[in-house]
This record gives structure tokens, C-alpha cells and sequence, in this order.
């Protein structure tokens, strides 16, 4: 075989390996806005104080990397694997998180406005002091999450399973409760007068105290407040 041939060959199985294998495209390509890291793993990564906006996470494994202090305006992180991630401070504007997982993230402080984050799973993890503001988080896993001091605005948690949830000290505005399930919800000196669609039977699982403040035609359940 000559030399000719050896090339045309290899340059055929170059071609095929593009075409089988178009998700790692971009793994190598630096942090900048507008790049692809789709289907990438990127686990246990130093990745804060970067601008992410218009970049694309689609089924990325981001699992224990640090994100803190990040820009992911407009960013599509679809199904993507955010396990024991850190996003202190980051900004989720317009961002789709739509099935993404988060068991044990930490948001603290994050900000997320006119976002998707529908059938999401983000157990057990942190948005203590987030902003939330806008966005649908509807037919989701948020069993344990902690949203204590958040401030939610205009958000759906339509069919969402929020047991054990804590939303203490919580500003609630327009958060729509319909279908949603409570059961040890935790709404201590929580303001529920500005929610919508939740009802009597949510409230008798859920927990709060003399400081909770109940919606219209709302009474306090004898199980209040909930045992240690």
C-alpha cells in the first residue's frame, strides 16, 4: 500500500470518528461565551467566575465542579449532571436547566430570572438567599431542597414534589402551589397570603408555626407545629 493510499485511508477514518462522535467536539475548547461543551465530562472542575452566556451544557457532567460567581445568561444546560456542584452567586437568566440534576447542589445566593427549570431533580440541594424570579419549576424532584431567606416571585411548582422543603424566612410572591406535594414542607414565619392554588389539605401535611401567615379561607392545622 502506498503512501497515498495510507492517507486517503486515514483521512476516511477521521471523518468517521466526527461523525459519530459530534458531542466531544467542543470538550477541549476554553471558557468564553457562546461555546458547546454538550455531552462533555468536566467533573471536580475549577469553572468560577466565568461567562457562560449563550453556551451550551446539554447532558454535560459537571458533577462536584466549582461555578461560583458565573454568568449562564441564555445557556442551555438540558439534562446536564450538576451533582455536588457549587453555583454560589451565578446568574441563570433565560437559562434552560429542564431536566437537569442537582442532588446536592449549592445555588446560595444565585440568581435565576425567566428560567426552565421544568422535571428538573435537584434533592437536597441549596438556594439559601436565591432569587427567583419568573421562571416554571413545575412536574420536578425537590425533595429536602433548602430554600431558607430565597426570595420566589412569579414561579411554579405545578405537580412539583416538595417534601421536607425548607422555606423559612422565605418571600413568597405568585408562587403557584397547584398539584404540588407537601408533605413536611417546612413554611415557618413564612408569608403565604401571595401564593396561589395552595390548598387546606397541603397545608394539614406540611408544617408551620404562629408566625406563618395563612392565605384567605386558610386555617392552621391541628399538626402545628410539626415534632421534631
Amino acid at each position: 500500500m502506498n503512501t497515498s493510499h495510507c492517507k486517503q485511508i486515514a483521512t476516511i477514518l477521521i471523518l468517521l470518528m466526527s461523525a459519530f462522535n459530534p458531542v466531544f467536539a467542543g470538550c477541549f475548547d476554553g471558557r468564553g461565551p457562546g461555546m458547546d461543551w454538550s455531552g462533555c465530562k468536566k467533573t471536580n472542575k475549577l469553572l468560577g467566575d466565568s461567562n457562560f452566556t449563550g453556551s451550551r451544557f446539554d447532558n454535560a457532567i459537571l458533577a462536584m465542579s466549582s461555578l461560583d460567581d458565573s454568568n449562564f445568561t441564555g445557556a442551555s444546560l438540558v439534562k446536564a449532571d450538576m451533582t455536588r456542584a457549587s453555583a454560589r452567586r451565578s446568574r441563570f437568566v433565560e437559562a434552560d436547566l429542564s431536566k437537569a440534576v442537582g442532588y446536592r447542589a449549592v445555588f446560595d445566593g444565585a440568581l435565576l430570572r425567566k428560567s426552565n427549570l421544568t422535571k428538573s431533580e435537584m434533592f437536597r440541594a441549596s438556594f439559601r438567599e436565591a432569587e427567583i424570579i419568573d421562571s416554571d419549576w413545575s412536574k420536578s424532584e425537590l425533595g429536602r431542597v433548602d430554600f431558607t431567606a430565597a426570595q420566589l416571585k412569579n414561579v411554579s411548582f405545578e405537580f412539583t414534589n416538595l417534601s421536607r422543603v425548607v422555606f423559612s424566612e422565605a418571600e413568597l410572591k405568585n408562587v403557584d402551589f397547584r398539584g404540588a406535594y407537601t408533605y413536611l414542607t417546612h413554611f415557618e414565619k413564612v408569608d403565604l397570603r401571595d401564593v396561589i392554588n395552595l390548598s387546606q389539605l397541603q397545608l394539614d401535611l406540611s408544617c408551620g408555626d404562629r408566625d406563618t401567615k395563612l392565605p384567605m379561607g386558610r386555617w392552621i392545622p391541628d399538626t402545628w407545629p410539626c415534632e421534631e
